[in-house]
């Protein structure tokens, strides 16, 4: 079954490498009309006719590269498994070779290392930026060597030098102000997350909620309904709460909820599931092979609860009840919990610290 929890890192995984993979679709979108530029400018004679071709395959291949590094998962032995500085550069390297051949419209196409600037915002710091500036500089600087040097008679020193001079200042302007944009970006998203998980998960206990295990449920039944295995819905509630609250007060209450969810968090497999459903009450999701494995996994559940050592309640302790029950076809959310309620109520009136199946289970379990 799959994990709807957070803990279950190959869905953490496969999204932050879809995440990577967009943001690197992004960056070869701006190849594309940076290709059709290329060609209205060869059409008005400033660049030789081969030369967007012999452009877009050399960075068509490299992206291609880039692409297979991600999808192969090779990107994730590197210290930024985005590359995103990996990608500047490449972008910065097929700017340089633009204005090399570029000739009277060189200064105009300069803007192009602006734009990648840019592309920073998404991930680096004021401190890369600034790496990723230095190095458009000197590939500017690089490109007016090479023209010296091989077109002598087709350079103005004087007018590429100030170009340059004019480039760097801005980008020493620019980097810090894009470093600062994403570093309010990050603040943003930390922000955004951290209010996700105030609105998915119990303030008390840590685990999610029941708003949260509404949405979890019904993505559970529409899994089954599509084929895949049925899953195992408990019902677990605490013995003698009201007890507990008049005895010893709601502070003890407290700490009992948040050492009855951390107990039962401890023993489940990365793939179950649990929130607080309200009260004293817990629904747990897990994966079980028939109504014997069903039973021993309860059975695991109530007796680590029964285990919990909460110093104001000795000698007594804490025990649950628990009420499980198998999805069948044609659930809702509303039967699934019905049955796991009444098996429950069945564990509470056989009195108590103990676990019931659904008849159907029971009958199968023998």
């Amino acid at each position: 079954m799959p994990s709807p929890t957070p803990a279950t890192q190959p869905l953490q995984f496969d999204s932050r490498q879809k995440l990577r993979c967009r943001r690197l679709l992004l960056s070869v979108a701006v190849y594309v009309p940076c290709a059709l530029m290329l060609v209205m400018v060869s059409w008005l004679g400033f660049l030789p006719p081969w030369f967007t071709p012999a452009w877009a395959a050399i960075f068509t291949c490299t992206n291609i590269l880039f692409f297979g590094l991600i999808r192969t998962n090779t990107n994730l032995r590197f210290k930024d498994p985005s590359m995103t500085m990996a990608q500047m550069a490449v972008a910065i390297g097929a700017v340089a070779f633009i204005l090399y051949h570029a000739g009277a419209i060189r200064g105009g196409l300069l803007m192009l290392l602006l734009v990648i600037i840019l592309f920073g915002v998404l991930r680096l710091s004021t401190a890369e930026l600034l790496v990723m500036g230095a190095l458009s500089s000197a590939a500017y600087a690089a490109v007016i060597v090479l023209l010296l040097v091989n077109q002598p008679e087709q350079v103005d020193p004087r007018v590429e030098w100030v170009q340059w001079a004019t480039l760097t200042t801005t980008l020493a302007v620019l980097c810090p102000l894009v470093g600062y944009m994403s570093k309010v970006r990050r603040r943003l998203s930390e922000s955004l997350r951290t209010i996700k998980d105030m609105a998915q998960r119990d303030a008390l206990t840590g685990i999610f909620n029941r708003h949260h295990m509404g949405e979890t449920l019904d993505r559970e039944i529409g899994r089954c309904e599509r084929g895949s295995p049925a899953f195992l819905a408990l019902i677990a509630d605490i013995d003698h709460f009201k007890q507990i609250n008049d005895n010893h007060g709601h502070l003890v209450g407290d700490q009992v909820l948040k050492a009855v969810a951390a107990g039962t968090r401890e023993i489940l497999r990365k793939s179950d599931y649990m929130a607080r459903y309200g009260g004293e009450e817990f629904v747990l999701i897990l994966a079980a092979d028939g109504p014997a494995e069903a039973g021993a996994a309860c059975e695991r559940i109530r007796a680590r609860v029964e285990r919990l050592g909460i110093p104001e309640l000795q000698p007594q302790g804490v025990t649950i009840s628990i009420g499980a029950t198998f999805f069948r076809h044609g659930d809702t959310q509303a039967s699934v919990l019905g049955r796991a309620d009444a098996a429950l109520y069945r564990a509470k009136n056989g009195g108590r610290n103990r676990v019931e199946l659904d008849e159907i289970a029971q009958a199968a379990a023998g």
